[in-house]
Formats: structure tokens, C-alpha cells, sequence
């Protein structure tokens, strides 16, 4: 009778193990998020707000518990095939972190559908980190603030139309 007991105390742990890892591990599905160049990288031209035809997608990100480090933004286009693929990324932004609020801008091709991804990289070291057992050790955030639940986002859940001019997107920071 014991062992069962002990059995079953097991499997359940294991299972609460499972519910509360696997939302979280849709995060490490962030390949093209997770691995940043230690420099900015592909600032691109700067934002100018006299220029009306210029398409500007505007970040403001909160929500970082420190100031410490650097937000990685990564601005992917309306291709589910190939989303979060840093292969096909349109724009890349490193910057340091400023509390309350870190702005970036964007000066994108042309008006469409696009995705933003982002990483606060806390520790400097240019990566994603997650713990042992997959959790994200470090902030991220998407385009409209989806909740993740058993893998990472769908393009259609992050997905922002762009248009000629400033558009602005806030990105909540989120943390485990």
C-alpha cells in the first residue's frame, strides 16, 4: 500500500511538473529570439516623423523587472512559414534597457503585416536563458500580448498591420 502511495505521490508531482513546464517551454521554441548578436544589430535608418511616407512601428516594452542589460527586438514578416525563423527576420534592435519604458523604432520597407519578438537579455550574455528544466529564466514578449499556453504563438495571434507613418505597439515583458 505503501508503494502505491508512493507511486502516486511520484507520478503527480511529475504531472504538476508537465502542466506548469509545458507553457513555458513554448518559449524555447523562440530560436531566431534566443541567440543575439552582442552588438545592435541591423539598426537600419533612422525614424523620422516629418517623413509621412516612412513606415515606423514604434515599441514601447515595460513590464522589465531590472534595468540590467539589453532588450532584444526582432521584427519578423507575414510569413507563418517562416515565423520566428531568424533566417527571415526584417529587423533587429539590441538596446539597453530603460525602466519604466525601453523605446525602440523601426523603420520598415514597407506597410503590411509584420511580428515583433523580444527577449530582455539580463545578464548580458547575448542569449534566451531558460533553467534546467527548460523555463525561461529571462523576460520575452510578442506583438499583442498573447498568452502561451503549449508552444509558441501563432503568427495570427502576434500578427500587426502596419501602415505609413508612426504606429505604435506596447509589449509587455512577461517573466516565470
Amino acid at each position: 500500500m505503501r508503494g502505491k502511495l508512493k507511486a502516486r505521490a511520484v507520478l503527480a508531482g511529475i504531472w504538476s511538473l508537465a502542466v506548469v513546464a509545458a507553457p513555458v517551454t513554448a518559449v524555447l521554441a523562440l530560436p531566431a529570439v534566443a541567440r543575439a548578436e552582442k552588438a545592435v544589430a541591423m539598426p537600419g535608418p533612422p525614424c523620422d516623423p516629418a517623413d509621412a511616407a516612412q513606415v515606423r512601428l514604434r515599441l514601447n516594452i515595460t513590464g522589465m523587472h531590472s534595468g540590467k542589460g539589453n532588450v532584444t527586438i526582432t521584427i519578423y514578416p507575414d510569413d507563418a512559414d517562416h515565423f520566428l525563423d531568424g533566417a527571415y527576420k526584417v529587423a533587429r534592435q539590441i538596446l539597453p534597457v530603460v525602466l519604466p519604458v525601453t523605446e525602440a523604432c523601426f523603420v520598415l520597407p514597407q506597410a503590411g503585416h509584420y511580428a515583433v519578438a523580444l527577449f530582455h537579455d539580463e545578464n548580458d550574455n547575448g542569449h534566451f536563458d531558460t533553467t534546467m528544466l527548460g523555463i525561461p529564466a529571462e523576460g520575452y514578449g510578442f506583438s499583442n500580448n498573447p498568452t502561451l499556453y503549449l508552444g509558441p504563438p501563432d503568427l495570427g495571434k502576434v500578427r500587426i498591420p502596419v501602415q505609413a507613418g508612426d504606429n505604435p505597439v506596447s509589449v509587455l515583458m512577461k517573466y516565470y
